[in-house]
C-alpha cells in the first residue's frame, strides 16, 4: 500500500525504502537491466561467494564506474590546465628573463 513521504511530498512502497549504512531511510528505484546470461551467472557466482546480494554488486559496481568516469573528466582537465600553464609560463619566462637568476658557475 503506497504511503506519502512528509518530506518528499511523494507516494512510495515499503520495498523502495531501505536503510543505508548510518541508518538514514533512503529511496531506491527499481531498474530492469538486461545482461547476457554469462553475466548474469558470474554475477550470481560472485554475490554467492561474497555472500551479497546481486543488486549490490551491480549498485557497487555503478558507484565505481560513474566515480571513475568523474575522476577521469578532472584528470584530463587537470591535463589540459597544466598544459595551458606550461605555454603561459613558458611565455612569462622568455618575456621576463631578467627576473630569473642562474646560479653562478
Amino acid at each position: 500500500m503506497p504511503r506519502v513521504d512528509p518530506n518528499l511530498g511523494r507516494s512510495y512502497n515499503r520495498c523502495q525504502i531501505q536503510e543505508n549504512e548510518v541508518g538514514v531511510l533512503t529511496e531506491n528505484r527499481r531498474v530492469v537491466v538486461r545482461l547476457p546470461h554469462h553475466l548474469v551467472d558470474a554475477l550470481d557466482q560472485a554475490a554467492s561467494g561474497e555472500g551479497r546480494h546481486r543488486s549490490e554488486l551491480i549498485r557497487e559496481s555503478v558507484e565505481y564506474y560513474l566515480a571513475e568516469q568523474r575522476r577521469q573528466e578532472i584528470r584530463q582537465a587537470l591535463i589540459e590546465g597544466y598544459q595551458e600553464m606550461g605555454l603561459l609560463n613558458s611565455a612569462l619566462a622568455e618575456e621576463r628573463w631578467d627576473l630569473v637568476r642562474l646560479p653562478k658557475e
